[in-house]
């Protein structure tokens, strides 16, 4: 049933026109129910790895969006680990398809308990050391915010990120 609302992201026109549709699947996702929509959340997969095409990835990050703020925090053991993804796609060629890595990886990391920011970490710090140059700064972004709204855990976890964060400022890359 959520084919169709799949195939209405893909096949929208717009970036306004892939979030309303994103939305709708959200919606749907919602009413069906968490459990029910993990199908869903693993059908986006395919859309975020495929490199041809622009409406795919970005449908599908836009897509994430939405479900990150359709389901809150009870989301988050399904769509943390789309986040390697999410932070790969900062690096896309595309400038729409790296604004909605920001919007999708700013919606699902605003999901996370204190308790999973230790688990979060590797993940960041992955992104950090492994990515190309627009990765890494969205990597930073999320750890930056994550200091935010995470303070003690991140105040706890100094020892791991100082190196980490460090290495990075010595990048050659002026951006």
């Amino acid at each position: 049933m959520s084919a169709p609302l799949i195939d209405a992201i893909i096949k929208a026109e717009n970036s306004e026109q892939r979030q309303v549709a994103a939305d709708a699947l959200a919606a749907f996702a919602k009413a069906e129910g968490l459990v029910k929509s993990v199908a869903i959340i693993d059908s986006l997969n395919p859309l975020l790895e495929n490199k041809k095409s622009v409406p795919h990835r970005e449908g599908a990050l836009l897509a994430l969006g939405s479900l990150a703020t359709v389901f809150g925090q009870a989301a988050e053991p399904f769509l943390i680990p789309q986040m390697p993804k999410v932070f790969e796609l900062y690096s896309d060629k595309m400038v729409v398809v790296r604004e909605a890595a920001s919007v999708a990886s700013k919606a699902i990391m605003s999901l996370p308990t204190r308790y999973a920011v230790r688990l979060l970490l590797p993940v960041i710090f992955h992104a950090i050391k492994e990515s190309k140059w627009h990765s890494k700064i969205g990597a930073m972004d999320i750890l930056s915010g994550l200091t935010f709204s995470a303070p003690q855990q991140i105040s706890a976890a100094l020892s791991d990120i100082i190196p980490i964060v460090s290495e990075t400022m010595w990048d050659s890359k002026p951006e």
